[in-house]
Formats: structure tokens, C-alpha cells, sequence
């Protein structure tokens, strides 16, 4: 009798429990796909829609700060080497002789590119956190101003010209160029750059200023990207000239070659919309040096081997003579010293077609490329001596500064700023994913195609759907803690599964990250803040009137005559906040002639303002032609009564996210 009441207390309770189980599931997915806007939704999870804040994102917690050199710049006597340390806060000052740190100043805002004046007494250091350029004393490093000026100041250039000492600051996050009075110091003019400016070189005494342009642009989604070389008038400040690299990026260094009327441009030569199959022969991307002339004439040469590639060239620095040039490669740990003599021996001889074929001959190099010099981890500064003798190497990940006789290429010692960081688990990623060993034959690394994490604003011809198919938009990495599942097709649940087995398979063509590795990379990766894309002084401000009327936009439910907005189709509903994503397939009438199916992934769109070009394959290069050129029968959120300057409304918006 005991064990009947107890098989049918048993039975009873496993039916309650089905019941609740099953009638709670059915009343969860019912709710799910009320407040979706999605009849077609299964049952997902809770926190797609309840994201939690944002002050839970791994990037919003407290992380170790290291002695990562930036930028750098010498004393007119070569004494003193200063550096500029952007994640301590500080700049330090080290002695050539003995390569002893001597003091160490605290330069609030992210201290990233340094100038001094002609006299050596007034140190110009590029703030790019707090969008300044502070001076300081040389005397005992003491701050003596500031002035606001772009986002994201990364380079200052200082020169004499006809109207008097000037500074050219490159602004990276708002594609224009500051020129500043040092004395007293003001900005004077703005002129605009190409995409995301990032250094500055001085030309024949200051009567002009060579910007490199890092991020390339391309007219259409088909076209060929080229990044661009803006030539200014310090003087004046009026733009004399833009020289096209063309299909080039991450031309992030740049060099004036005395006595050769020469202007060296580190970048890489990618080919986006060859088939990614093509890394094994060295065509997707492939390290060169640009030359341009007086005459503005461009010649791009290799820096890369037949069977050997030295990934992310970044800085580039000429030797006083005009004989010689080094170039520091981030992603193999070289510094390469190129014949400048035997270069302007063959340009006084080659044909155009010569010329514009070197970029593509892999065994060029060889004529030119003295020497490789092996390095730290990551080296990306440069700086010479003014006589020569001494090349300084900024070893980013290594917190530490290498010393070589440019005479013997041998090296002297290290300036040691840091303990590189070996127990930083974050920091241990970046290195994983500034390092180009795990791709083939060495050709690129993660930061080829994501510069500090962001974007490159290229789209690439990925072979999983077939070659020539499934056109994809590069997407940022920055902000991205929250918002899995990662692909435009949200088939990859983590960023180890993104970046195992299938992106060797796919991309690399190499074996797999080692999954200890692996683990590293996704912990550097979780902790990328999101891109500022606002001036640092707006932060935390109320919204303008603009942007306010763009929100109410965004957060709309109905029509301005009141007639509902269906959910599925308002804005906030895929694009919830605070990650501004629903992390849900959703078709937006964006397919594609060859894309395999319809819909993709809702990117978050955290710094949404600075990672154009937009949609899953790039064709809307601007955040308005979203609405405008690609937009189908309201299917991508209802936009058909906006007037012309609600759209500019929300797109202002969209840029304060």
C-alpha cells in the first residue's frame, strides 16, 4: 500500500512539474515573441532582451596599466630620449648614454605623440584620451598648457614656417588635422584629412607637412580601397595636395627622406575582394613601403620575401644621410633596413609599368632589404639620433625601448621601462593577437584587419558560401563582451569558437591557435572598450537638441499621425539598449543577388560611428544611406516619414552611442 502512494505521489508530482514546465515554456515564448515583434521567434534566452549594465561589461572593469611605449622624440643634442607611455598616464625621459630612465611625469589623457621644439626646451605630447595637447617644461617636465583639439589625437609634428612656429596635430577619430600656435598656445585652423589621420612628417623645413592616413576608403562596394597622404601648408593651413596609396591600409608611418625629396609611407597592399583561398599565395595582403616623389608620383615596392611576409609595418624612420631607411614590422618583431640608394638608383630607370608592377613581385626585396633586425614583441615607434648612429625601437608589448649601432645593425641595450606585463592575461592576448606567427608564412595578424581592435572599413570575399559569394564587412571588435552570438551569420556561440579550428581553417590556413592561446586572445578581446566616437568634453553631457530629436526617433512606437509602429520594425526593439543589440538573426531586406540565404545578425552598434562602411557586406557607406539607397519597404526599422533632417537627426544619434 506504502509503495502505491508513493509510485502515484511520484507520478502526480512529474505530472505538475510537465505541466508547469511545459505551460511556463509556452508563456515564456509567447512573451518572447510579443515583445520581438517576431511570431516566427523559438524560445531563446532571457537575457537576449535583459542584458544587465553596462558597467558589468568586462572592458568597464579595473585592468593592469603597463609601460607601453608610444611615441617618441629626442633632444636636439641626442642626450635624452623621451617617450610617451599613453597607458600609464605618463611621459618618461631616459639618457642615451647610459640608458637609465631618469624622471617620469604624469600627463593625464593618454599620452601618445610627441614633438619638442627646435631648442629642445618645450615638450608637445598628443593626448588622445582627453582629445589635448599639453606642454610641458623640458627643464623639470612640468605642465605649462593645454588646448582641446580633434578626437583622438595620435602624431604632432612641430615646424618653423613663414607665418611662425607651428604644430600639426593628426586627429584619428575625427578625420581632420589641428595646426596650433605653440606660443601662445591656440588652434588656428582645421582642415580635413582622409580617414582617421595618424602621423605627421615635416618636409623641407616646414613648408609642408606629409599626414598619413591610416584607414583607406574606397568609392563603392566593388571599387579598390586606397588610403590617403594629405599634404598641407602649415602656414596657411590650406590643403595642397591628397596622393592616393592606392589599394592600400594601415598606413600608419611616414618618414621625410632627406636630400631625395622623398616621403616614406609604411602600409599594407590588400587585395579585399580576392577570395580569402588566396592567403596561401600571398595576395590578400602583403606588406609594402610607398615612395612619394616631388613630383607626386607614387611607387609602392614590397617589403615582404617570396616565402616570408613581416606583417603590420608601422613605423619608418630615414637616416639623416637619405641612404637608409628602417621600418618596424608590429606583427613579426623586425626592424628592416632598406637600401634608399639602390630605390633611387632603379625609379631614375624603371618604367611606369615597372613601377606599378614592384608592389607585386615578392622576390623584388631582395635588391633593397639590407638586413632584418630581430626585436621585442611588438615594435611600432621609431626614432633616430641626429647624427644617425642610434635607432631607438619602441617594444610596445615588451614595456621596453631597443637601442641599435646603425652602423654594425648589432644591438646596444635596452631602455627598460616595465615588466612587460607576463602575468596580465589581458595583456598576454594582445600579444596573441598582434602576432602574425599563427597565419601563413606569416602574412598578417588580428590587427592587419583590426586596428586597436576596431575596423579596417574594408569588406572581404570569405570562401565559406563559395568563392565570389557572401561579400562580408569587417565588424569591431571593440564593445563586444555581451553581444554573442559572433559572425554575420550567428553561428559562432563564443569568440574561442570564432577563433578556433574554422578561422585557421578559413583565414589563417595554418593550425589552430593553441587553445591556452586561444583563451588569451578572448580575454584581450572581452576587455576592448567600446570606440569613443564623441569629443572627449561631450562625454557625459546631455544630448543636444539633435541629438535628443534623433533618440526620439530611435525610441519611437508610433507614426507621427499615431498609427502603431509594429515592433518587429522599431528601431529599439532588435537594437536594444545598452548593448543595442537583440543579439537575433533578423532579415532587413539587405539580401544580397549572391548571398546564401536571408538574414543576418544584429550588430550592437556601441561606436556604430566610426565603423563604417555598414550593412553585412558593406554597400552603405555612410550611416545615411542605410535609409536612403538601402532601405526597402520599411523593413529596416520604419523610416518613410522621416523628412530630411530627421534623418540627420538620427544619425547624429547614432554617433553619441
Amino acid at each position: 500500500m506504502n509503495l502505491k502512494r508513493s509510485l502515484f505521489a511520484v507520478t502526480t508530482a512529474a505530472l505538475a512539474f510537465s505541466v508547469v514546465v511545459l505551460g511556463g515554456g509556452y508563456g515564456l515564448r509567447a512573451h518572447q515573441r510579443i515583445r520581438s515583434g517576431r511570431p516566427d521567434l523559438g524560445l531563446v534566452s532571457c537575457t537576449h532582451c535583459h542584458q544587465g549594465s553596462l558597467n558589468k561589461m568586462p572592458w568597464a572593469k579595473a585592468r593592469p596599466h603597463h609601460d607601453s611605449p608610444g611615441g617618441m622624440v629626442l633632444s636636439p643634442d641626442g642626450k635624452r630620449l623621451f617617450i610617451a607611455l599613453d597607458d600609464k598616464d605618463e611621459v618618461a625621459e631616459a639618457d642615451v648614454a647610459t640608458l637609465a630612465v631618469l624622471r617620469r611625469a604624469k600627463v593625464p589623457g593618454g599620452p601618445f605623440g610627441l614633438a619638442l621644439d627646435a631648442q629642445g626646451e618645450r615638450l608637445f605630447v598628443a593626448c588622445q584620451h582627453v582629445d589635448q595637447v599639453a606642454v610641458l617644461d623640458t627643464s623639470d617636465l612640468a605642465e605649462k598648457a593645454r588646448v582641446s583639439v580633434g578626437v583622438r589625437p595620435t602624431d604632432i609634428a612641430f615646424c618653423p614656417t613663414r607665418g611662425g612656429e607651428r604644430l600639426v596635430v593628426t586627429n584619428s577619430g575625427s578625420d581632420d588635422i589641428s595646426i596650433l600656435s605653440p606660443s601662445p598656445l591656440a588652434e588656428v585652423a582645421r582642415v580635413a584629412g582622409g580617414r582617421e589621420p595618424y602621423a605627421a612628417t615635416v618636409v623641407d623645413g616646414g613648408r609642408c607637412v606629409y599626414v598619413a592616413n591610416r584607414m583607406a576608403v574606397h568609392d563603392g562596394q566593388l571599387a579598390p580601397p586606397a588610403s590617403e597622404v594629405t599634404v598641407l601648408d602649415p602656414a596657411s593651413g590650406h590643403i595642397v595636395n591628397r596622393l592616393a596609396l592606392d589599394s592600400a591600409h594601415m598606413a600608419e608611418g611616414i618618414a621625410a627622406v632627406p636630400k631625395k625629396g622623398w616621403v616614406l609611407n609604411t602600409m599594407i597592399r590588400v587585395r579585399n575582394l580576392v577570395p580569402i583561398t588566396q592567403v596561401k599565395d600571398g595576395w590578400v595582403m602583403a606588406s609594402g613601403l610607398a615612395i612619394s616623389q616631388a613630383d607626386g608620383a607614387v611607387t609602392q615596392v614590397p617589403l615582404d620575401e617570396a616565402n616570408a611576409s613581416f606583417s603590420d609595418p608601422s613605423g619608418v624612420v630615414a637616416s639623416p644621410d637619405g641612404r637608409r631607411a628602417f621600418v618596424a614590422s608590429g606583427g613579426s618583431d623586425v626592424v628592416t633596413v632598406v637600401d634608399l640608394d639602390w630605390l633611387n638608383s632603379w625609379l631614375s630607370r624603371a618604367s611606369p609599368a615597372d613601377r606599378g608592377d614592384a608592389i607585386m613581385d615578392m622576390a623584388f626585396s631582395y635588391h633593397y632589404v639590407l638586413a632584418r633586425i630581430p626585436t621585442g614583441c611588438n615594435p611600432k615607434h621609431l626614432a633616430l639620433s641626429p647624427d644617425g648612429s642610434r635607432l631607438f625601437v619602441a617594444e610596445r608589448l615588451d614595456d621596453s625601448v631597443l637601442v641599435v649601432d646603425t652602423a654594425s645593425l648589432k644591438p646596444l641595450g635596452r631602455i627598460v621601462l616595465g615588466d612587460g606585463g607576463r602575468n596580465d592575461p589581458i595583456r598576454q592576448g594582445e600579444r596573441v593577437f598582434t602576432r602574425a606567427r599563427y597565419t601563413f608564412q606569416g602574412g598578417f595578424d588580428c590587427r592587419s584587419c583590426h586596428a586597436d581592435g576596431h575596423v579596417d572599413g574594408l569588406s572581404y570575399d570569405f570562401d565559406g558560401s563559395g568563392v565570389g559569394d557572401n561579400l562580408l564587412d569587417n565588424r569591431s571588435l571593440c564593445g563586444v563582451a555581451g553581444t554573442e552570438p559572433f559572425k554575420w551569420n550567428g553561428r559562432n556561440p563564443t569568440l574561442q569558437f570564432q577563433d578556433g579550428p574554422r578561422f585557421a581553417r578559413v583565414l589563417m590556413r595554418t593550425d589552430p591557435i593553441p587553445d591556452p592561446q586561444l583563451d588569451e586572445l578572448a580575454t584581450f578581446i572581452l576587455h576592448l572598450p567600446p570606440t569613443r566616437t564623441i569629443p572627449w568634453d561631450q562625454v557625459g553631457k546631455p544630448l543636444t537638441p539633435a541629438q535628443q530629436r534623433g533618440r526620439d526617433l530611435f525610441f519611437a512606437t508610433k507614426r507621427p499621425n499615431g498609427t502603431p509602429i509594429p515592433r518587429s520594425r522599431q528601431c529599439q526593439v532588435c537594437h536594444r539598449p545598452p548593448l543595442y543589440t537583440n543579439r537575433l538573426i533578423a532579415s532587413v531586406g539587405t539580401q544580397g543577388r549572391r548571398d546564401p540565404k536571408e538574414g543576418f545578425d544584429t550588430p550592437h552598434l556601441i561606436g556604430v560611428g566610426a565603423s563604417a562602411p555598414y550593412l553585412h557586406d558593406g554597400r552603405a557607406r555612410t550611416l545615411e544611406e542605410i535609409w536612403t539607397v538601402y532601405q526597402i519597404d520599411d523593413l529596416h526599422g520604419v523610416s518613410s516619414y522621416w523628412t530630411k533632417l530627421q534623418l540627420n537627426d538620427m544619425v547624429e544619434y547614432l554617433r553619441t552611442l
